[in-house]
């Protein structure tokens, strides 16, 4: 009997942010310490345009999986709720308790523990261990 697709919507983590902005205020701090003020004032603004690119680039969409029998899930996405469902091929490159690495085409996502619903994730985990 086929199963049923399950869908995880994923948003753009505030862990992932914040952990960018506490490195980045870091950098910052030993270049305001040590630097000249100009070096700090450069190494400012590159570490808030990396901040920008952070949180423009944090995947948003909905990830679906239909589980097959003796073969691996299909896999799909979709930018917002309204927008058609794309197949993708979807490989899974880091899986561990707190972040999950994926590459779909030559785009790399990054789902961190509040990307999504902790047993929506736990469920992307099993699928992709499935696939091999």
């Amino acid at each position: 009997m086929p199963r049923a697709p399950a869908t995880i919507p994923i948003a753009a983590s505030r862990l992932s942010l914040g952990l960018h902005t506490g490195l980045g205020v870091g950098v910052v701090g030993v270049l305001g310490w040590w630097a000249p003020a100009w070096l700090a004032a450069v190494g400012a603004l590159v570490v808030i345009g990396v901040l920008v690119r952070v949180a423009q680039c944090a995947p948003r969409g909905e990830l679906r999986f239909t589980p097959r029998d003796d073969a691996p899930p299909h896999w799909s996405w979709r930018d917002g709720r309204h927008d058609e469902w794309r197949d993708i091929d979807l490989r899974c490159d880091y899986l561990g308790p707190w972040l999950i690495g994926l590459r779909v085409g030559r785009r790399r996502l990054w789902l961190w523990p509040d990307s999504a619903d902790p047993a929506r994730l736990r469920e992307l985990r099993r699928a992709l261990l499935s696939s091999g």
